[in-house]
């Protein structure tokens, strides 16, 4: 301890960034009896997003209660504002207690004696909403919720990242309330060492950072060590953008050379490219003839006031670019057990997606991009695109999602993993957390890795020590294990860029869920190399944006509706039409199959479409409990006035807007008591059958000349007789320069969700393929097989066709 300014000289570990790993890694250090400094340059915990938390990390709460116990005595343990000892597993989750709506201070302080920090998660819901065999198909796979722990236990800590990140989730808890969590520990145990004049063992600056000058701040040592010297901030929201200048007349602050840095301060670290530290592209190879790409993806994150409770509810569904090409996209809802007010949301956007209003027709061309005009339009299109996928993962009308208070996003960012080659970056100092390597966030796995992995790594460190072992081979070791860690969370979140069954159901769920989909978790979608794709005009995610409230007024949802067995686009004729319209032009790749059936047959086990739900339902609930609930759609017609976005191409003064049509822009949301929160509780509604839509693609020469929709009461093809009253669906006599086509040649249509194709009769006969039709005798029709009707050429579509391996048995 430096005498003259209270400061620890030359600690044992010091912690650069004080996220979830630097904080764990800081209660180890003090586990081990070492002293700790920790320095942060944005003040109190504020990450608001959600976490799916493994086990592993309360039974390492506990164990770290138990070594400080051993450690210091009862009489050194920081103290609640109760009165009672502060444990971090207690706090964190506890069968005596509660989850539900909580402010994570006053459950820290004892203020809040009924509940506990976490959640549990209660429902575990896999929806698979990817077409097949040209259809649109729901797979809901339900599974049986892990149970949580009854108390804390060190030997069910595993060491393996990949084993922890292949477990299920047990937990969830906002981010934020861990941080505060682990901090206000690390702050009570200062201020308690403070009061009773013990030698510190933490010691904490907040709003500090690294000195900026490259001489003074990191001071390189003649043995390879750095000495590390800090200053104090302050900070300015500046024109929209966080600024932080060193406070005026403070004075350098020098921590001397610490024994061990680590630095962990998110996934782009100043202080770790100042030590020359670099992050490179991780590429993954899918095995689908392409090789290496970038792993590389889209999102859109918000925070809506739906009960989504106690739930892990992924999905993910079929998304068809203009050339019909299939790519998978994700979604993923977490909640809160018992907190209404907590339902993120987060969607994936397809790489073929883009958000100009000019393509969009939002706004004419020329239109400057950083007008007013185009920033509105630009907005609109992606609350718009965010409302409608939120809306297929919550089973909530769009209309009706759209009057639920939203309190964060939907903000638009994209994630690239990437990874350093090695952690170690000085003598004494290692890069660890996001700041080493990023992988795939949707699963909670930076958290869990830097958490559980990379900060136990530390634990491991001190061990090593006192067993005699030198700093230089201590650090060598660490430096690897950060690497493995980090390494062991990209290859288990590699397949989230791909393949369908996500990370955090565990390796065993996601063997069932694959039985359950009948798609092999090796399929592959149709993927972009980051270099080639077309670029969306993204804003990166500034952490700090998480600070960033922007309140869109409206009520809070108590009930989430129960899943629709039926998918989303086989409900309803207003849905379908709405779907079949945005596919009209689009042209497909041909595949000819060419395959006879006996028109009253049945299909057979690989034709059907089978949908199984495992459900674990209760015999004591209530049949309001049990009701199925399903949204319905509404066209633009029936928007009340409050519900609609008028988005006009060219400015209007206030003079020419009536009342209804302004819109005020303010730089601040109103204030939380201003904002009306309703319950609102959703009623049953009735499925309906499902639609199946094809297409036949009219070609002259080397085009398409024409898309024919077909509709599914079945369709005739053939040139009108306006004398003899015939009027076929389908006129080919604009293609048929030579008069071969007959009035009524050959009729499409729908049977047991197969189509079908016969030659009525014509003179000159219906060929599919290389086959020439028995007249009346129908032949199935299969995606991008080519029929000729006499001379004119036409290839038949199925919408969404992708290949697909054959389903599994379904046991």
């Amino acid at each position: 301890m430096d005498a003259t300014n209270g400061v620890i000289l030359d600690p044992d570990f010091l912690a650069l960034g004080l996220g979830g790993t630097n904080m764990m890694a800081m209660l180890w250090t003090v586990a081990m009896g070492r002293q700790a400094v920790g320095v942060e340059m944005r003040g109190d915990p504020f990450l608001g997003v959600h976490w799916n938390i493994r086990e592993d990390f309360y039974h390492q709460l506990g164990l770290i209660d138990q070594m400080i116990l051993e450690q210091y005595g009862e009489a050194r343990i920081p103290r609640r504002a109760n009165g009672k000892l502060f444990r971090l597993a207690e706090c964190f989750y506890s069968e005596q207690t509660s989850a539900g709506d909580i402010v994570a201070d006053e459950v820290i302080d004892g203020f809040d004696a009924d509940q506990h920090i976490v959640g549990t998660i209660r429902d575990v819901e896999f929806i698979d909403d990817r077409w097949r065999d040209g259809l649109p198909n729901r797979v809901i796979t339900i599974l049986d919720p892990p149970v949580p722990p009854s108390q804390p236990d060190a030997k069910k800590i595993r060491t393996s990242m990949i084993e922890v990140l292949d477990g299920p989730s047990t937990f969830q808890a906002e981010a934020a309330s861990i941080q505060k969590l682990l901090r206000r520990y690390l702050e009570l145990m200062e201020q308690q060492d403070l009061e009773h004049h013990h030698k510190p063992r933490i010691q904490l600056f907040t709003h500090h950072r690294v000195v900026q000058t490259e001489s003074e701040g990191f001071i390189h040592c003649s043995d390879g060590r750095k000495r590390i010297r800090i200053e104090a901030l302050q900070e300015f929201d500046f024109k929209g953008q966080f600024v932080r200048v060193r406070e005026p007349n403070s004075q350098i602050i020098d921590l001397g050379t610490p024994e061990l840095f680590m630095i962990a301060q998110g996934f782009k670290s100043s202080d770790a490219k100042r030590l020359g530290f670099e992050q490179h592209d991780v590429e993954v190879d899918h095995n689908d003839g392409r090789g290496a790409v970038v792993a590389q993806a889209d999102f859109m994150a918000g925070l809506l006031e739906v009960l989504v409770g106690g739930r892990l509810r992924r999905r993910i569904s079929s998304e068809f670019d203009e050339d019909g090409k299939e790519y998978w996209v994700r979604q993923i809802a977490v909640g809160h057990e018992n907190d209404p007010e907590v339902g993120w949301v987060l969607v994936q956007v397809p790489d073929f997606k883009t958000f100009d209003p000019i393509v969009a027709g939002l706004v004419p061309e020329g239109t400057d991009p950083n007008s007013p005009e185009f920033f509105a339009s630009y907005q609109h299109l992606i609350y718009d695109f965010y409302i409608e996928q939120a809306a297929q993962i919550l089973e909530i009308s769009p209309q009706e999602l759209r009057k639920v208070q939203m309190i964060y996003g939907p903000t638009l960012f994209s994630l690239i993993e990437r990874a350093g080659d090695d952690s170690l970056v000085a003598t004494n100092g290692v890069v660890a957390g996001d700041s080493f390597g990023n992988g795939h966030f949707l699963t909670s796995g930076g958290a869990m890795t830097g958490m559980i992995g990379h900060s136990a790594r530390v634990l491991e460190y001190w061990q090593e020590r006192d067993r005699g072992t030198s700093p230089a081979v201590a650090i060598r070791q660490l430096a690897d294990s950060i690497k493995e860690d980090t390494h062991a969370w990209l290859e288990v979140s590699a397949k989230e860029y791909s393949q369908a069954a996500p990370i955090n159901f565990g390796a065993k769920r996601i063997e069932q869920i694959s039985k359950a989909s009948g798609i092999a978790t090796s399929a592959r979608s149709n993927a972009i190399d980051a270099a080639r794709r077309q670029r969306h005009a993204l804003i990166p995610l500034d952490p700090s944006n998480w600070r960033r409230l922007f309140v869109r007024n409206g009520k809070v949802l108590s009930i989430l509706p129960e899943l629709n067995a039926s998918h989303p686009q086989r409900r309803s004729e207003e849905a379908a039409s709405s779907f079949l319209a945005s596919l009209k032009d689009q042209p497909f790749m041909p595949r000819a199959i060419t395959k006879k059936l006996d028109l009253e047959s049945e299909p057979g086990q690989g034709e059907q479409s089978i949908i199984k739900l495992k459900l674990n339902a209760d015999p004591d609930m209530s049949e309001g409990e049990q009701t199925i609930l399903m949204p319905t759609f509404k066209t633009s017609e029936l928007l009340s006035d409050g519900e609609r976005t008028i988005l006009r191409s060219k400015p209007k003064t206030d003079e020419l807007l009536s009342e209804g049509e302004r819109t005020i822009l303010r730089s601040s949301f109103e204030r939380a008591q201003h904002i009306q929160k309703q319950l609102l509780r959703i009623g049953s509604l009735t499925p309906q059958n499902a639609q199946v839509y094809a297409v036949l693609e009219i070609e002259q020469g080397e085009n398409i000349a024409q898309h024919m929709t077909i509709n599914v009461a079945g369709m005739t093809i053939g040139r009108p007789d306006p004398k003899r009253g015939i009027k076929p669906d389908i006129d080919l006599t604009q293609f048929d320069t030579s008069g071969s086509v007959s009035r009524l040649h050959a009729r499409i249509r729908l049977h047991n969700n197969r189509y079908y194709i016969e030659d009525l009769k014509s003179r000159n006969k219906t060929r599919l393929g290389e086959l020439i039709l028995t007249p009346l005798r129908p032949e199935i029709l299969q995606n991008g097989d080519i029929v000729h009707f006499a001379s004119v050429k036409a290839t038949f579509r199925l919408l969404g066709a992708s290949e697909l391996p054959t389903p599994w048995a379904q046991s």
